[in-house]
């Protein structure tokens, strides 16, 4: 008998897994916050596993984020074409598609994690200022793009 599967996998020392905000206040968030609000809230899930590469998802995410919003303030021909076609409020609702859609990215990257954590019930904790702190700053960020934008063309 081999004295390695006597040896214990999982040694009393080793830390504990982060705890996650749920998947749940990720899909809240994202859809009265918008795309600013996701990537600052799912930044926040990176931060604490370590994983410091998942910013250039991140950075991709801005980078769409503000291009639709550029596009939407310019009156870009396709998407106003768009908008026209579905109606009024298409510009706001593509907006939440758009954040969304970014959170269903984010699952992806920690969908592990999730799992791992729905498996042993782990408990996540409290979204509200976290949250709430991710969506005033995402307004603040929405605002200053759309002013940034504005001032560009006058």
């Amino acid at each position: 008998m081999r004295e390695s599967l006597l040896t214990p996998s999982l040694s009393p020392s080793a830390a504990p897994a982060a705890k996650l905000y749920s998947l749940q206040s990720s899909f809240v968030l994202a859809f009265f916050g918008g795309p600013f609000a996701i990537i600052l809230y799912s930044a926040l899930n990176s931060w604490k596993l370590r994983r410091p590469l998942d910013a250039l998802v991140y950075l991709a995410g801005l980078a769409l984020a503000v291009t639709y919003l550029a596009a939407m303030l310019t009156r870009y021909a396709p998407l106003v074409s768009l908008i026209d076609v579905i109606g009024n409020s298409a510009g706001e609702a593509l907006w939440r598609a758009l954040a969304l859609a970014l959170t269903g990215i984010v699952y992806l990257l920690h969908r592990k994690q999730h799992r791992s954590a729905a498996l042993f019930g782990a408990t996540s904790p409290s979204p509200w200022i976290p949250a709430i702190a991710c969506a005033v700053l995402a307004y603040g960020m929405k605002k200053a793009v759309q002013f940034y934008v504005v001032a560009g063309l006058a």
